[in-house]
């Protein structure tokens, strides 16, 4: 009590304030009834024949139109083109299942307590008890080509409130409110702002600009528009190719009638083989004197192609095998570049299932409070060697480095054992049952490393204890192995003869016997060349 007045702790408030804004979102239901119509692909129709023969005129109207906000008519036209474009599609689909095939989790919040990450556990289990949402996070993936995708929301109530479906909606279905930006769902041809809680609504960036402007589709579609051309001309080559040119002659005064008889018969002349005409007019077959060529056609569909790969995936070398470009260092250039997309797409899909369906689910149900919802994330992690990692984090911690527990299980992609898990252990591994000899041994081989860790971090006091460190850092990891290998040979033996002759054995037929000795000459010699070298300055 301080004039008056009472003086409250802000960490209580806050922690207050929190638990009041959990209670609250609770209490807010979402909608069970759906703000779509039922699926329908009459609402807006497509015109498919139209988009055969698109030309840069009509793209660039339904650009400007999207600009205005009036997204339907570019929407329609990506649709289409990724439909008839096998080629886009393809290339497309790469990017879609470069995501897709990754596993994923929820991370609990930071610091998380138990309580919180039990939380996290059925949080994630009430995910993936959703139905078909692994074609929801492929859904998802369409906005990497048409700048956005639009999930409704279908909600169960129960004793939790649960996702009972994840609907697709055409992004032709929507329209961008001019003043403000946001996505509007167009119903009867009239737009509504879209119901909170009840839909995810990823906008995925090939680049910068508003949403109806940064759609890799936009430019995509220039290259097929100019490619459409290209194919169409190739169907009149080849629907013309080898047949002579047919001319008609008729007489001077020939009424129109006879002209149009005589121009059918041309014509049937070409499909047919054959074809009648009156005596008093002729046909010529005129021959070609200079053949086209089909590749030439073919030549310029590659090129659009090639930019099409170049647009979706940053390269072409997954897109043709010709033999001189597919090299093995072109390969992992590519390869790293592929691995530098998906990443740029998993990062911009995380934030939205996040924010978009892991928050509503766990505020609705109050799981969370709001500032320590769960995130989604896609298992990105690079398959690593294993067997190379645990080797060098092995040497490294002999050599007297600190390496953080959980850095090593993440370095290894081994995960850390639950608690009451059964551990697996090495041979031997426990140190209250080890032999004496082998406690021998490993105090010799805790001897020998500590001299490495002396001389790698330079605390030598002269020349012999620098050389004796050095040896012993060139030497730790073979006199390691062959002290393993002697403790097993001591701890399985019947008796001394036996130890002493399993042992011999060892000597004789492991090499690694011979690689130490070579070591120690080298360090001896080093050290005698030393001391001459220390002698004759003096």
């Amino acid at each position: 009590m301080t004039d008056g007045k009472t003086t409250e702790n802000p960490g209580k408030m806050g922690k207050t304030r929190a638990f009041l804004n959990s209670i609250g979102n609770a209490l807010r239901k979402p909608k069970t009834d759906r703000q779509a119509e039922a699926r329908s692909t009459r609402s807006h129709p497509l015109h498919y024949a139209s988009v055969r023969t698109l030309d840069p005129s009509r793209l660039a109207r339904a650009f400007l139109a999207a600009d205005d906000g009036q997204i339907t008519e570019q929407a329609s036209l990506f649709e289409m083109i990724e439909e008839q474009d096998t080629h886009i599609f393809a290339e497309l689909s790469k990017r879609h299942r470069a995501v897709t095939s990754l596993e994923w989790q929820l991370q609990p919040p930071k610091d998380a307590n138990q309580s919180e990450i039990d939380r996290t556990t059925e949080l994630s289990e009430l995910l993936a008890d959703i139905p078909r949402f692994e074609d929801a996070l492929y859904d998802l993936t369409d906005a990497i080509g048409k700048g956005f995708t639009a999930l409704e929301i279908e909600w169960r109530a129960g004793s939790q409130w649960t996702p009972a479906a994840l609907h697709f909606l055409p992004q032709r279905a929507f329209q961008v409110d001019r003043d403000t930006g946001a996505l509007m769902l167009l119903k009867d041809g009239n737009p509504e702002p879209l119901r909170e809680w009840g839909w995810i609504v990823h906008e995925h960036r090939a680049r910068s600009g508003y949403i109806e402007q940064s759609a890799l589709f936009r430019v995509l579609a220039w290259t097929y528009a100019y490619k459409a051309y290209d194919i169409q001309d190739m169907q009149r080559f080849l629907e013309v190719y080898g047949q002579p040119l047919r001319l008609g002659k008729y007489e001077a005064g020939t009424s129109k009638e006879a002209k149009n008889t005589l121009l059918k018969a041309v014509r049937n002349i070409g499909h047919d083989g054959a074809g009648i005409v009156p005596k008093t007019m002729e046909i010529d077959f005129i021959e070609a004197k200079s053949a086209g060529r089909v590749d030439d056609f073919l030549s310029a569909i590659r090129y659009w192609e090639l930019k099409q790969s170049m647009a979706i995936l940053g390269g072409t070398l997954t897109s043709q095998a010709d033999g001189k470009t597919s090299t093995n260092a072109l390969g992992k250039i590519h390869e790293k570049a592929s691995e530098r997309i998906k990443l740029h797409d998993t990062g911009q899909i995380e934030p939205t299932a996040t924010e978009q369906l892991i928050r509503p689910i766990a505020l609705i149900n109050g799981m969370f409070p709001a500032d320590r919802c769960p995130r989604f994330k896609f298992d990105t992690d690079e398959t690593v060697d294993i067997q190379k990692i645990v080797q060098t984090l092995g040497d490294a911690a002999a050599l007297g480095m600190e390496i953080d527990r959980d850095w090593a299980h993440k370095a290894t992609q081994i995960p850390k054992a639950d608690k009451g898990a059964i551990l697996l252990r090495a041979p031997g591994g426990d140190q209250n049952t080890q032999k004496p000899k082998e406690k021998d041994a490993k105090a010799g081989l805790s001897h020998l490393l500590a001299m490495a860790a002396l001389a790698n971090k330079g605390q030598e006091t002269g020349a012999p204890e620098a050389f004796a460190a050095r040896l012993a850092q060139l030497s730790a990891a073979r006199e390691r192995a062959l002290l393993e290998k002697i403790s097993v040979i001591a701890r399985d033996a019947g008796g001394y003869d036996a130890a002493l002759s399993g042992i011999a054995d060892l000597a004789m037929n492991d090499s690694a016997f011979a690689d130490l000795a070579e070591d120690i000459a080298l360090g001896t010699m080093a050290a005698e060349l030393a001391g001459r070298a220390e002698i004759g300055r003096e």
